[in-house]
C-alpha cells in the first residue's frame, strides 16, 4: 500500500521524507538519480524510486500504486517536470499537492527572465563569473565569451555533472564540484579565491542558501545577476504541509 507519492530531490523532499516517515505515513519517494537516493534513508514506511521519469512512465507508476496524495517537492526551476506530473496526476485522476519555496530577492540584484538574456549582460563586459545555475545550464555559459577563462562553475558532486561541464568547453580547474546547501563564509572564500565579480545564480530561497551566497557576494562588492523562477502554480508552503502531517491533517 502506498498513501504518498513524493517526487523530492529537493532539501523540501528529504525533509518532507523524514517527517511522513515519522508519522508513519506509508510513502513512496521519487527521486531521478542515485545520487538522490544516497541522501534518503528508506524505513518501514519509506520507499524510494530512483529512475529519471517521463510523463508516461509517471501515470504508469501512480497507476500502480494508487497514492491518495501526491506530492511535488522538486526544484523550483524544474517547471518541466512539475507539468508533467500534475498532467500525470490529471490523467489518473489523483490528487495533487506542490510545495512552494518562499524567497524574497534583494532590491539590488539583476534579474532577467531568461538565459539568452542573462547571457547578453555576462557579454558586456570581460569581468569573472562565478556561477551556481548548475550542470544544466553548462551549455548556455559556454555562450560567454572566453567562458573556459572567465566562468567558474559550482555543480553537484556527481559525474553527470562534472561531465556536462566539461564537454561544454569548461577546463578543470574551473569546475568545482560540491554538495550545497553553502554557509556564507565559505561561499565568501570561494568566489574570494576565484577573484570572481560577477555572481550567476538562482532564486533559490533559504533552502538553497540563496541569502549567504548574496550576503558574501555583496560583502566582496560583486555584481548579483539573479536568473528568475518560473511562474508557479498554487501550492502550500512547507511551514503549512508541515503542519498539517504533524497534527495528521494530511
Amino acid at each position: 500500500m502506498t498513501e504518498i507519492v513524493l517526487f523530492g530531490g529537493t532539501t523540501e523532499g528529504r525533509t518532507l521524507a523524514l517527517l511522513l516517515q515519522k508519522k508513519q505515513y506509508e510513502t513512496l519517494v521519487c527521486v531521478a538519480s542515485d545520487y538522490g537516493e544516497s541522501l534518503l534513508k528508506p524505513g518501514p514506511c519509506l520507499r524510494v524510486h530512483a529512475q529519471p521519469l517521463n510523463e508516461d512512465a509517471m501515470c504508469r507508476l501512480l497507476q500502480e500504486t494508487r497514492p491518495r496524495l501526491v506530492l511535488d517537492a522538486t526544484h523550483p526551476y524544474a517547471d518541466g517536470v512539475s507539468k508533467s506530473i500534475r498532467t500525470a496526476c490529471q490523467k489518473t485522476d489523483l490528487p495533487y499537492l506542490r510545495v512552494l519555496r518562499q524567497t524574497a530577492t534583494p532590491a539590488d540584484c539583476l534579474l532577467f527572465d531568461d538565459l539568452p538574456a542573462l547571457i547578453a549582460f555576462l557579454n558586456e563586459s570581460e569581468k569573472v563569473i562565478f556561477s551556481t545555475l548548475g550542470a544544466k545550464e553548462a551549455v548556455a555559459l559556454s555562450a560567454v565569451h572566453h567562458a573556459a577563462d572567465r566562468v567558474w562553475i559550482r555543480v553537484l558532486p556527481r559525474c553527470e555533472s562534472l561531465e556536462a561541464c566539461a564537454n561544454a568547453g569548461f577546463p578543470p580547474s574551473h569546475i568545482i564540484c560540491m554538495q550545497g546547501p553553502f554557509s556564507a563564509d565559505l561561499n565568501r572564500a570561494l568566489f574570494a579565491e576565484t577573484n570572481a565579480q560577477i555572481l550567476v545564480t538562482k532564486e533559490t530561497g533559504a533552502a538553497g542558501g540563496f541569502p549567504e551566497k548574496v550576503a558574501a557576494a555583496r560583502e566582496l562588492g560583486m555584481e548579483v545577476a539573479v536568473l528568475r523562477r518560473p511562474a508557479e502554480t498554487a501550492g502550500v508552503t512547507m511551514a503549512e504541509l508541515t503542519r498539517r502531517i504533524e497534527e495528521d491533517l494530511l
